[in-house]
């Protein structure tokens, strides 16, 4: 089996992965307790997402600087680094949800919108767990399995709240923050799926 980190840079790497998985579980309680309340909590707590997202950027930075000093091959370092990145974008998809949210002022979200956010808070964890067998990725077992599920999960959601949106109908103006919102809760589902599919990768490549 390729030990994708070799022994000197073993601990750095994983420890580096580890705290941006960690960030990223962090980032979905900020997110799901923003979505859970009203415009002036919001105020408050988006500024934290803009810090996280901002965190997870310069753990990428770092994590690109590590991997190009590592043995391992390029196709193995691009997934990596790929993977990094997909976490981070999915951190700053949170907070361009948060942007919505407070610029558009809107009321209390459809239910099925906070039932997503707990999904996304799911993902996030099994994210963590499977950051800890990186350097052993036969190890990853069901984590995209799993993941997977989420995501279809978190799509019926997504129809399910925009279904509710089209239903009691009002005006545009109304409803397209609302639209637009959705959609961006949409998006953060879909880049954790991306993330587990890219340490799926990795695992089959070295099966």
């Amino acid at each position: 089996m390729v030990q994708l980190f070799p022994r000197r840079v073993e601990r750095p790497m994983t420890d580096l992965f580890g705290e941006l998985a960690e960030l990223l579980v962090q980032t979905t309680d900020t997110h799901s307790k923003l979505l859970g309340h009203g415009y002036r909590e919001r105020t408050r707590i988006a500024p934290k997402l803009h810090e996280e997202s901002t965190r997870a950027e310069e753990l990428c930075r770092r994590i690109s600087q590590r991997l190009a000093q590592s043995l391992i091959t390029p196709y193995e370092a691009e997934l990596l680094y790929d993977l990094a990145l997909t976490i981070a974008d999915t951190v700053d998809s949170m907070e361009h949800t948060a942007e919505l949210l407070v610029l558009s002022r809107v009321g209390a979200l459809p239910t099925p919108l906070l039932e997503a956010a707990k999904g996304i808070e799911r993902a996030a964890e099994l994210t963590v767990a499977a950051t800890w067998t990186l350097h052993r990725v036969r190890d990853l077992g069901e984590y995209y399995p799993q993941i997977r599920k989420l995501k279809r999960q978190g799509d019926r959601l997504v129809r399910q709240s925009l279904a509710e949106l089209y239903g009691r109908g009002g005006a545009v103006t109304e409803l397209l923050p609302l639209h637009d919102i959705t959609e961006s809760i949409g998006r953060t589902i879909a880049l954790q799926e991306h993330i587990a599919r890219l340490a799926d990768l990795l695992r089959v490549k070295d099966a």
